[in-house]
C-alpha cells in the first residue's frame, strides 16, 4: 500500500541579541502542492525528501513549508501564521497519513517560545495521542540546531546535517528518509539527548577542523560498529541564542538499550573535551594581518579577509564598516567587499551606470556595526540581484535552494575597492553572487568576507591565504562580548 507523508517545515536560525525582529515578510512561504512544485531539482533538504519520496512511490500531503534567513526574534504574526497553516493541514490529514517528516533548523526562537520547535513537536505529539495516532515523526535538523529534550523526546528520530559548510544537506534529508522507511517495519526505537555545557563560535565548528572532525569521526565508528544504532547526531548549536538549550549536544537515536547509547554520547562529549581548545580560535587584528600580509610569498591568488563579527549566515545584518573602514586607510588596492544597504542601492538606481556617486556606506541597521564609510566611485553595474547558485551543494542551497534574490543591487568603483551593494544580505557561500554581477573574485587581491565557516567551499579554493580578523559586529567569535541572561553556566569561553 502506498504510503502517505506528511511533509512542512520552518527553517529559521535566531539571533536573539538583534533589536529587530523576523516578521512574516522576511519568509519564503509555500502551502500545499507549491512545497513540491518550488522545491524540486533545486538541491535543498526538500528536494532530497521529494526525490526519496518519489522513488518510493510515496504519496506526499504537503502542508507549509517557510524559510528565513538567519535575522532577530520571529514575530508573533510569523510563528501564528505558520502554526495555524501546520495544524490545520495536520487536523485534516492525521487520520490518513502513515508518517510526518519535518524539514526544521532547529535554533528558531520566536516572541512566545525560546524552543519553537520543541514546543511545536509536543503539540503535534498532544494532537496524535488525542487522536490515539501512533505514527513516526522524522525531522531533518541543521548542524548548528540547539537540541532540547522535549525535541528529541516527541519526535521519532532526528537526523541532523554532518558538514559544515552544509554541502550534505540534501543528503541528510535523503538519510531522514531512508530512516523513516525502516522505521515503518522496525518502529521501535528510542531517542537520547546529552547537552553538555559548552556554547561554541561558528569558527570553532567547521567539520573539516577539530573538535567537530574527532567527534564527528568518533561518531561515524559508533554507528558503524553497532548495528543497534540508527543515527548519532554531533550538534555544533548556536550561540547567538540567549536560551537555556544554547549550545553543543549529542543525540542518538537506537534499536537497542538506551543505556549503551547514553554511554556512546558520554564518550563522544570526553571527545570534544579532549579537543576544546580548538573550539575557541584566536582571531588576528587587521593590523597584525597586514604585517603578515607583507612577508607572504607572491601569488596571483587573492587573500580573504574573513570578518566572522558579521557573519550574515549567523543573522547578522551585512553591514558592518569596521574592518572596510580601516582597510580603505591603508594603500591596499584590489580590494572586492560586499555590504548590505537598500537605501544606498535605491540611490544608484536613481542615477545610472558610468555615473560618480558620492554615499554613506553601510552601517545603517543598527549600533554594533561601526559607521557609515563616505565613498565616492563610478557606478559600474545596476541589477536585479537575482543569481543561480554555481555550486548546487553550496551551503546557501540548505537555506534558500538554488536560486537566490539579493535584492535591486549595484556595484561601485574606485581606486582601491570594487563594492557589491545588496538590497537583500545574503551569505558569501556561493561564487555566482559576486559572478552575477560581472566581479570575478579570483581576480581581486583581497576579498572581504561576511562569514564565519559557511564561506569556506566557494572561496578557500580560489584563494592562497586566509586570516579571521577581529572586528565589531554581534557575531563575534568572542562571546564573552555578549549579554547572555539564560544560558547559567554553559561555557562561553576557556579561562
Amino acid at each position: 500500500m502506498t504510503k502517505k507523508i506528511f511533509l512542512s517545515g520552518i527553517y529559521h536560525e535566531t539571533h536573539t541579541f538583534l533589536s529587530q525582529p523576523t516578521t512574516l515578510s522576511d519568509f519564503i512561504i509555500n502551502i500545499g502542492d507549491d512545497i513540491i512544485r518550488e522545491n524540486t531539482g533545486n538541491g535543498s533538504p526538500t528536494d532530497g525528501f521529494i526525490e526519496f519520496a518519489s522513488q518510493k512511490n510515496w504519496d506526499i500531503i504537503s502542508g507549509i513549508q517557510m524559510s528565513a534567513r538567519p535575522s532577530g526574534i520571529v514575530d508573533e504574526d510569523a510563528e501564528n501564521f505558520f502554526d495555524t497553516n501546520f495544524f490545520e493541514k495536520l487536523e485534516q490529514h492525521c487520520e490518513h497519513i502513515d508518517a510526518i517528516f519535518l524539514i526544521l533548523h532547529g535554533a528558531m526562537v520566536s516572541k512566545n517560545h525560546d524552543d519553537f520547535e520543541g514546543d511545536f513537536l509536543e503539540k503535534i505529539n498532544h494532537i496524535l495521542k488525542q487522536k490515539n495516532i501512533t505514527i513516526p515523526i522524522v525531522a531533518v535538523l541543521d548542524l548548528h540546531a540547539n537540541v532540547s529534550d522535549k525535541m528529541i523526546d516527541n519526535s521519532t528520530c532526528v537526523y541532523a546535517y554532518r558538514k559544515n559548510p552544509h554541502s550534505d544537506s540534501r543528503d541528510a534529508a535523503i538519510k531522514a528518509a531512508l530512516i523513516l522507511n525502516d522505521l515503518f517495519e522496525n518502529p521501535n526505537v528510542n531517542q537520547v539527548n546529552y547537552k553538555t555545557k559548552y556554547i561554541l563560535p561558528p569558527t570553532g565548528v567547521g567539520t573539516a577542523n577539530d573538535p567537530m572532525k574527532s567527534v564527528l569521526l568518533e561518531a561515524n565508528k559508533i554507528e558503524k560498529n553497532d548495528k543497534d544504532i540508527i543515527c548519532i547526531n554531533v550538534m555544533a548549536g548556536y550561540s547567538y541564542a540567549d536560551i537555556a538549550d544554547c549550545g553543543f549536544s549529542l543525540s542518538c537515536c537506537t534499536k537497542g538499550d538506551v543505556k549503551i547509547a547514553n554511554n556512546y554520547l558520554v564518550s563522544l562529549a570526553k571527545v570534544l573535551e579532549a579537543k576544546i581548545d580548538f573550539a575557541y580560535p584566536k582571531e588576528n587584528t587587521l593590523e597584525e594581518v597586514l604585517i603578515k600580509i607583507k612577508s607572504l610569498p607572491v601569488s596571483d591568488k587573492p587573500i580573504l579577509l574573513i570578518e566572522p563579527a558579521d557573519n550574515i549566515g549567523g543573522g547578522t545584518p551585512g553591514d558592518a564598516t569596521d574592518l572596510l573602514s580601516r582597510l580603505l586607510q591603508t594603500d591596499q588596492e584590489g580590494i572586492v567587499a560586499i555590504i548590505n544597504d537598500p537605501d544606498s542601492v535605491q540611490k544608484c538606481h536613481q542615477s545610472k551606470v558610468g555615473n560618480e556617486i558620492e554615499l554613506n556606506v553601510g552601517a545603517k541597521f543598527d549600533n554594533f556595526h561601526g559607521a557609515p564609510i563616505k565613498i565616492k566611485a563610478i557606478i559600474q553595474k545596476l541589477s536585479d540581484g537575482k543569481f543561480t547558485l554555481k555550486n548546487k551543494q553550496s551551503h546557501l542551497a540548505s537555506m534558500m535552494g538554488m536560486h537566490i534574490d539579493m535584492g535591486l543591487s549595484a556595484v561601485l568603483k574606485t581606486h582601491q575597492l570594487t563594492l557589491l551593494l545588496t538590497s537583500i544580505k545574503t551569505p558569501p557561500m556561493d561564487l555566482g553572487q559576486l559572478l552575477s554581477q560581472d566581479i570575478n573574485p579570483e581576480e581581486a587581491k583581497l576579498i572581504v568576507i561576511k562569514a564565519a565557516v559557511s564561506h569556506k567551499d566557494a572561496y578557500d579554493p580560489i584563494s592562497s591565504y586566509s586570516f579571521y580578523i577581529d572586528s565589531q559586529g554581534l557575531c563575534t567569535s568572542n562571546l564573552k562580548r555578549l549579554p547572555f541572561k539564560k544560558i547559567g553556566n554553559k561555557v562561553i569561553a576557556l579561562n
